[in-house]
């Protein structure tokens, strides 16, 4: 009797077991907003598979399981079959009590099973017929890592999704809160005849740990567009799991005046339409460096008033060379910031930009050498290169810079 039980169950294995298949997903490293299924189903296998009687009579379906693995725990692993059973109903014209057989699911769990090792034996009802092979496999969720792999028997097929909870917040990042400002510059500039345009997510991303796409939600309610100054605006982001993240920014929202007319008249004459941000960068930065002369002016306080003077009389020092560059750069639609040299003191001072192009931050510094090199573009390498005391900064305070380089270096300072 033995005997035939083993048989049968291999008879299960068969069928139920050695048919799992497993998406290719399953079996390779995990990557990023990704589940990662530390154990593949092709490592699971039932063993001491058997049918017992229990009291009364009923049938007991027992088994345990076994991880063949080298690494991976399985957290858990659930079979769920299709099962008959017996049941008591009174037959409506006789009144007797019959036994019939209805339909039933039926549930056999495990959990914690470590590499190489096999579970206790556990069981769930089993089929009133008490074969092995009536346990009609229907479905398997196996849970190891942070992935799910659910295996649909009637089918064959199998997929890999999450099998933990979702409990962590997209992340928000870029120029919000306090990296919004510094010093006293709010690093973002917006005009108020573009307001229809502006981009207000352009210096923000939105990630989070498993959706690869979040909608990142904008509030500008707290801005007057009637009035120059500084404001907060909200971002807000719930990934599919209902976690939900929240940042400010400070903004510096500008009316044009004479500055921004005469910069405008000037990128009409040096700016093509249709152009790229990038090809723009450059234009911006062969202007500059071809029309103004270096002279100490030593006032560094209102860019705008600098930008329109160095302009105007097509001369100062490296603030008045940042700023030219920076109103150009604005009124041209260019994502633009200011770096200061850090520490920053009489004597010791500079000003240049980081600009956006090409889906990353480049440093752009429109100040002249006299070995007449050119900054347009670069990456923090070729700056340091050149000088690492020039273009000392707080990086931490600052946008991500890009590492691909898309300009030739300048030659490094004796």
């Amino acid at each position: 009797m033995r005997k035939g039980i083993i048989a049968a169950a291999l008879v299960v294995l068969s069928l139920a077991v050695g048919c799992q298949t497993e998406p290719a997903e399953a079996a390779k490293k995990s990557k990023k907003n990704k589940p990662n299924l530390t154990v593949s189903y092709s490592k699971v296998k039932l063993v001491n598979v058997k049918m017992q009687v229990g009291e009364n009579g009923s049938m007991k379906y027992q088994a345990a399981v076994k991880n063949t693995a080298t690494k991976g725990t399985i957290k858990k692993i659930e079979y769920t079959y299709s099962i008959q059973v017996k049941q008591l109903a009174p037959a409506v014209e006789t009144g007797q009590v019959t036994e019939t057989l209805v339909p039933k699911t039926v549930k056999l769990v495990v959990k914690n099973i470590k590499p190489g090792k096999t579970s206790k034996v556990v069981n769930c009802e089993g089929d009133a017929s008490g074969n092995v092979a009536a346990m009609k496999l229907q479905k398997v969720c196996l849970y190891a890592g942070t992935g799910l792999y659910t295996y649909d028997a009637t089918t064959g097929k199998g997929t890999v999704s999450w099998g933990t909870k979702d409990k962590k917040a997209p992340v928000i990042s870029g120029l919000v809160g306090k990296k919004s400002y510094y010093q006293g510059d709010i690093r973002w500039t917006c005009y108020t005849d573009r307001k229809k345009n502006y981009d207000f997510d352009q210096f923000v991303t939105v990630t989070d740990n498993r959706d690869s796409k979040v909608k990142l939600s904008v509030d500008t309610s707290k801005i007057n567009w009637e009035k120059e100054g500084i404001y907060k605006v909200y971002y807000s982001a719930t990934d599919k799991a209902g976690n939900t993240a929240s940042a400010w920014a400070k903004v510096q929202v500008l009316q044009p005046g004479t500055a921004e007319q005469v910069a405008d008249s000037v990128l009409k004459s040096i700016i093509g339409k249709g152009w790229s941000d990038e090809k723009k960068a450059r234009a911006i930065y062969k202007y500059v460096r071809g029309r103004c002369s270096y002279v100490d002016n030593g006032t560094h306080g209102d860019w705008r008033k600098s930008a329109l003077n160095g302009i105007r009389y097509q001369s100062g020092d490296c603030f008045t060379y940042y700023s030219v560059a920076r109103i150009l750069l604005s009124r041209a639609g260019v994502p633009n910031i200011m770096v200061t040299r850090y520490p920053s003191y009489e004597g010791y001072r500079h000003w240049w930009s980081l600009v956006y192009v090409r889906g990353g931050w480049y440093h752009l510094d429109t100040t002249p050498r006299k070995q007449k090199e050119d900054f347009c573009l670069l990456t923090d390498k070729q700056v340091w290169g050149f000088s690492t005391s020039t273009f000392r900064f707080q990086t931490g305070r600052y946008i991500k810079r890009a590492t691909k380089k898309i300009s030739p270096s300048p030659k490094p300072k004796k």
